[in-house]
């Protein structure tokens, strides 16, 4: 008991020891834990103590707790403070957070605007400085795809206020020249002025009579020039060729016609050019001048008279033309106003036609229904005759045979026959009953009768939405087998009768209002902002209402709409003007619903007392 006492005594010391250690030296302490631990663990069992009591102590006594030491107040032996609770700095966080995930949306719509056109719309328009930024990536996948091969100059050498601009072409200085080819052999196929005869057959002067005339002074050029044409061709041909002898022969002139275009014409001048060319070429050139000058002369009278021709012709054909225009345009509006009168015509045939069987399908129609109404009155006349012929018959049948029964009863006695009597005062009350059956549908159809009355003047009377919850029930209680009433009852709206539906004359009221503020929603797009309401209801403020001497307004329109649904309403159509307000799209059928609805209640209200009042009619036909 002494060594079990000890030993547990020296693990509530071996405890404290370490849960003391282990707080006063939380960080560098782990040596001397080790060696506390190696200490008690390698002696388990102490060694007794020189003295032990004599008596062992109990139970309780090695069970108890030892006292705890007490606290030290030494600094050696105090435990570090803890350390000060951080600061949870949450609205850092939340500004840190908000800024980051702006910055990535930023950079996504940004993205996103350069690969989605629509969203690139969106971005541009509402986000602030988006138009910039994506302008920005723009230029930079421009330049990257397309870059500058050219230095801009106008960058380098910023232009001065007043300057002039001077533009420099882009193949302006030292170009190098392709070398002359040599020209000694001419080619005939290629366009010069030996394949026209228009043109000027002057020969070309050399390359040393060009640079003779370079090295010329100026004072023979302007003395030159002061020469007639004529001398300046001659003296053209005689610097052509300055080592050909003179010759006092001048020349025959080619012949020049720019106007004459025909193909025929352009050879023959061609081939005089050509023979010209040959007389110039031969010393006796003056032998055949006269013959060239009446050739000339000849082929320019031919000339003349072409043109004439040509003109005349064209001429001609200008006036046919015309008069062609004029007969096609006359005869066009000829068959256009045949065409209008026989369509007109046939319009009015047809409308004609269309009155005449009109009024015979109407009248035949009528015909129909006044008989089928005659023969049904007259029927359902003689069927209750008959009734009560027959009622009467068997009334006095009934009263003959009970006389008769009577007297034979109070012939043989008053006490004979009791059966008889018996039989006859049950058929009494047999008779009695179908009578008394026959009142009660006639009070029922009454009670019907009278909570429709009820009902309806509910309707009428009130201005105001009124419910009619008691009436509705009170009309109910009466027809319980009806089913026909029933379905009718059922059929109203509940938020009808509960909370009760506006009167004809408070409907129209309120289409009044309803119908300006329509009107300045009837501008409006489906998708409109706020500025789009101001303007649209500033506009309709200009707008004129539509209105129609004969008949409806015709059109789809919002203002043609609130004008027919006007006209009905004046009418008392309440059902067709629900109908034209039902047909409204857009902004002004969401402003339109709630008067619809309100028309709906009160038009399903109307429906099913009509069907209530139908139906009593009937059940009092059938009680007759």
């Amino acid at each position: 008991m002494l060594r079990v006492a000890v030993a547990r005594a020296g693990k509530c010391v071996e405890q404290a020891a370490r849960s003391g250690v282990v707080r006063q030296c939380p960080h560098g302490s782990r040596l001397t834990y080790h060696c506390l631990q190696r200490r008690y663990t390698s002696n388990p069992t102490p060694t007794p103590t020189p003295n032990p009591p004599k008596t062992p102590p109990t139970p309780a006594e090695v069970n108890a707790i030892p006292p705890a030491p007490s606290p030290s107040t030494t600094t050696a032996n105090l435990p570090p403070p803890p350390p000060p609770p951080r600061k949870k700095r949450r609205f850092r966080r939340f500004l840190l957070s908000l800024v980051i995930l702006s910055a990535l949306a930023y950079a996504g719509g940004v993205y996103y605007s350069l690969v989605n056109d629509n969203f690139h719309d969106f971005f541009t328009e509402y986000v602030p400085f988006g138009e910039d930024a994506v302008s920005y990536f723009e230029e930079r996948e421009f330049r990257k795809r397309f870059p500058a091969r050219s230095t801009d100059s106008a960058r380098n050498w910023p232009q001065t206020r007043g300057e002039n601009k001077i533009t420099v072409a882009s193949h302006s200085g030292v170009v190098p020249r392709v070398a002359a080819k040599d020209n000694n052999g001419e080619d005939l196929g290629q366009k010069g002025r030996h394949t026209t005869a228009t043109g000027d057959n002057k020969p070309k002067p050399s390359a040393a009579e060009q640079n003779q005339e370079a090295t010329k002074p100026e004072a023979p050029e302007l003395s030159r020039k002061l020469l007639p044409k004529k001398d300046e061709k001659a003296s053209s041909a005689s610097d052509s060729k300055p080592a050909a002898p003179k010759n006092d022969i001048s020349p025959v002139d080619h012949i020049n016609a720019a106007e004459a275009q025909e193909p025929a014409v352009q050879e023959l001048i061609k081939l005089l050019n050509g023979i010209i060319t040959s007389i110039n070429a031969s010393p006796e050139s003056s032998k055949y001048e006269g013959t060239v000058a009446e050739a000339k002369n000849n082929l320019n009278k031919v000339i003349a008279e072409i043109r004439a021709v040509r003109d005349k012709a064209a001429h001609d054909a200008d006036t046919q033309m015309k008069n062609a225009h004029l007969e096609f345009d006359q005869a066009a509006k000829e068959l256009v106003r045949r065409l209008e009168g026989e369509m007109r015509e046939q319009e009015t045939r047809w409308r004609e036609e269309y009155e005449q069987e009109r009024e015979k399908l109407s009248n035949s129609y009528q015909q129909k229904l006044s008989a089928e109404l005659d023969a049904a009155r007259k029927v359902f006349d003689q069927k209750n005759k008959n009734s009560l012929i027959e009622q009467e018959i068997a009334l006095q049948k009934r009263f003959m045979d009970d006389v008769r029964a009577k007297i034979e009863e109070e012939r043989n006695g008053r006490l004979s026959k009791l059966d008889e009597l018996s039989t006859s005062v049950n058929e009494l009350e047999k008779l009695t009953t179908q009578w008394n059956e026959v009142v009660d549908a006639t009070l029922q159809t009454q009670h019907l009768q009278v909570a429709l009355e009820a009902v309806r003047s509910k309707l009428q009377e009130s201005d105001v939405p009124t419910p009619f919850i008691n009436e509705l029930v009170a009309l109910k209680e009466v027809s319980k087998n009806n089913d026909v009433v029933n379905a009718a009852i059922a059929s109203i709206n509940p938020a009808a009768y509960q909370r009760g539906v506006p009167s004809a004359a408070a409907l129209i009221d309120r289409f009044r209002r309803v119908a300006s503020e329509v009107r300045k929603a009837s501008l409006l797009p489906e998708d409109a902002g706020v500025a789009s309401h101001a303007a649209s209801a500033v506009l309709s403020r200009l707008m004129f209402q539509k209105k129609s001497d004969r008949g409806l307004p015709e059109g789809d329109d919002v203002e043609a709409t609130l004008a027919r649904t006007e006209v009905l309403l004046e009418e008392g159509d309440l059902d067709a003007a629900a109908r034209e307000m039902n047909g409204l799209r857009g902004w002004a059928g969401v402003l339109s619903r709630d008067w619809v609805a309100e028309c709906r209640r009160l038009l399903e209200v109307r429906q099913a007392v009509d069907v209530i009042s139908a139906e009593a009619r009937l059940q009092s036909l059938l009680v007759e």
